[in-house]
């Protein structure tokens, strides 16, 4: 397979997983193909499920990125002139760079996640992924560090073409798009997991909650899980489970009762607000990115088990997620959400020639 069609593959590859909810959310997840001494990598913000209608990959010289990586230059700031706009090479560049597969494939699967989350997950996925070559990842922020920790963790198991990040993620690797997918469905397979049954929301409570402010009731009855089912209710207001929950919604959510005067519900200043045994009151209409967010994270919360011990995010990992930069990149997803245009036809670049912008 030349060059050029195998880089129609991950774009085909990447436009399917990104329509699956249930492995995308948005924004999130991203690919990779490593080809004659390029590495074609998500752009930053950009949506896998806009492959096949929109230019989202990126080119960046594969040598020069490692050369960064080691030197502790983050390659996430590499750019390329694609459509005539500078698009900047995805926040995790540098993990999709160590790695040594010719494709990579990362997804935010919330079955996946659901194990993700809890202490005992490692233990838990031992048998469901026995005879994979898996490594479980500890929680690690993006960029750089987590980029060093798999390098190292490759190092020491170089087999590894499935790797589970804690409160993250999957990563599933192979030589080609083919193979990169059939061993990504088959981790699916392994770890899938029956939601909960979705509770039904009080209506009536909630609308009659919603008419004496600015708040919305969601038509989706699925959403309303995360405050109506007491175990999700419980796990999701104990604080941030992944980045994306922080970063697109909030990081604390508030728990009021179909009781709750109106004068303590207060205005509609939060994406959302949990309505005890009810459902949940959106604080604007959401957009597409927060509507994706929310729906996964109600799928991860109906897949941990009530007896589960989960493990959150820190203070200070949240405190370093919502940094000045991830406002920047919640807008390039917000904005990409919203819209996207055709792309040009691609071609393939000299990489020896390709410019390395920063």
């Amino acid at each position: 397979m030349n060059a050029a069609t195998e880089l129609d593959s991950l774009v085909d590859l990447s436009a399917r997983i990104g329509a699956e909810p249930l492995l995308v959310q948005a924004g999130t997840g991203n690919t990779s193909l490593k080809s004659d001494g390029v590495l074609w990598i998500k752009a930053s913000g950009k949506w896998l499920a806009h492959a096949a209608s929109e230019e989202i990959l990126i080119p960046v010289n594969l040598g020069e990125t490692l050369r960064r990586v080691h030197c502790d230059a983050d390659p996430a700031g590499q750019t390329a002139m694609i459509g005539g706009r500078a698009l900047a090479a995805s926040v995790e560049t540098a993990m999709h760079a160590v790695l040594p597969h010719r494709v990579v494939l990362h997804v935010h699967s919330v079955n996946t996640i659901a194990f993700a989350v809890r202490v005992d997950g490692p233990d838990c996925l031992k048998d469901r992924l026995e005879g994979l070559p898996w490594q479980w990842i500890p929680y690690t922020p993006s960029g750089l560090p987590l980029a060093h920790l798999i390098e190292a963790a490759v190092a020491r198991n170089p087999e590894t073409a499935v790797l589970v990040l804690a409160n993250h993620g999957l990563v599933v690797c192979g030589d080609s798009c083919a193979e990169a997918e059939a061993l990504l469905r088959e981790v699916e397979r392994r770890v899938a997991v029956a939601p909960r049954p979705f509770l039904e929301p009080a209506w009536d409570a909630l609308h009659h909650m919603a008419a004496y402010g600015k708040w919305r009731v969601p038509t989706a009855a699925s959403l309303h899980s995360i405050g109506a089912d007491p175990v999700s209710r419980r796990i999701v207001a104990g604080g941030v489970l992944y980045p994306c929950q922080a970063i697109f919604l909030a990081p604390k959510v508030r728990v009021h009762s179909t009781t709750t005067p109106d004068s303590e519900l207060g205005g509609a200043d939060a994406p959302y607000v949990l309505i005890k045994d009810a459902g949940i009151l959106l604080g604007h209409k959401p957009n597409p990115t927060e509507l994706a967010t929310l729906n996964g994270l109600v799928q991860v919360l109906q897949r941990i088990p009530a007896g589960a011990t989960v493990h959150y995010l820190s203070e200070g990992d949240v405190r370093d997620l919502l940094c000045a930069d991830v406002y920047h990149y919640r807008e390039l997803v917000e904005d990409n959400g919203a819209g996207h245009m055709a792309f040009p036809s691609r071609s393939m670049p000299d990489s020896a020639n390709m410019p390395m912008g920063s």
